[in-house]
C-alpha cells in the first residue's frame, strides 16, 4: 500500500489553499484528492474516488500525473479533446462578415458553404453555431415585409427606423 503522506510533498494547508482557489473546477477536485490523501481523510485511492464521485481509474490518472510532473501536472487543465486553434482563417472571417452584412446569407448551411470556399470545412451547422456563440455573433434578421410593398417605401421605412 502506498504511503500517500510521504509521497505528497506539499502540506495539507497549502493544498487546502489551492483547493479553495480552484473551487468548483476539475483542478480543484484534483487538488482536493491530494489534500485528502495527504491529511489522511482518505486512506486509499478507492475511498477518495468515492468521496469525489469520480471513478477509481480517473483518480489514479490524476495521481500518476502528480507523480510524473508534481503539482504542476495536477494544476494544468486537461486539453484532451480541445482544438489548439480555430479553423477559421482571416480571409474566411472577412468573406463571412461581408456576406452577412450584405444580407447574402440567411442560414447556417449557407455560411458553412461560404467558408468551405475559403478552405474551412465545417461538417454541420451546429459546429458553426458554436463558433458564432463563442464569438458572440447573433443571427439577426429584419422584420418581414410584404412582397407587394414597393422597394422605395421599404428603404424609407428602414431609414426612419434607423434614426430612432
Amino acid at each position: 500500500m502506498l504511503k500517500y503522506q510521504e509521497i505528497i510533498t506539499e502540506s495539507s494547508a497549502e493544498l487546502s489553499t489551492l483547493e479553495k482557489r480552484h473551487r468548483n473546477s476539475v483542478v480543484g477536485r484534483r487538488v482536493g484528492m491530494l489534500r485528502r490523501l495527504k491529511s489522511g481523510e482518505a486512506r486509499s485511492m478507492a475511498v477518495v474516488a468515492k468521496q469525489l464521485n469520480y471513478s477509481l481509474r480517473q483518480c489514479q490518472r490524476w495521481f500518476k500525473s502528480y507523480q510524473a510532473e508534481g503539482l504542476e501536472g495536477v494544476l494544468k487543465a486537461s486539453q484532451q479533446g480541445k482544438a489548439s486553434h480555430e479553423r477559421m482563417t482571416a480571409a474566411a472571417w472577412q468573406a463571412l462578415r461581408t456576406a452577412m452584412l450584405a444580407g447574402e446569407i440567411s442560414t447556417a448551411r449557407e455560411a458553412c458553404e461560404l467558408v468551405a470556399e475559403h478552405g474551412v470545412i465545417y461538417t454541420n451547422e451546429r459546429s458553426l453555431n458554436k463558433l458564432f456563440a463563442r464569438h458572440k455573433i447573433k443571427a439577426k434578421t429584419g422584420r418581414p415585409q410584404n412582397r407587394q410593398t414597393e422597394p422605395a417605401a421599404q428603404e424609407a421605412f428602414k431609414k426612419s427606423s434607423a434614426r430612432r
